[in-house]
């Protein structure tokens, strides 16, 4: 979904358990090495798990 598109299509309720799962296993790890996420960073987590913004968003939110 670029920053072009209005509104963002919905997502499954697998999709949104799947991306769940992403972030949370992202979060472990990085909880692993003595790190833990940002504010902006956990917002931005639940937006994509929410499907407000896909994943190329999420990763690079700078594009």
């Amino acid at each position: 979904m670029s920053k072009d598109t209005e509104t963002p299509a919905p997502i499954t309720d697998a999709e949104r358990r799947k991306r769940q799962e992403a972030v949370n296993f992202a979060r472990a790890n990085v909880g692993l090495e003595g790190f833990n996420p940002s504010e902006a960073v956990e917002q931005q987590a639940a937006r994509f798990v929410a499907g407000e913004i896909d994943r190329a968003e999420f990763v690079n939110p700078a594009r």
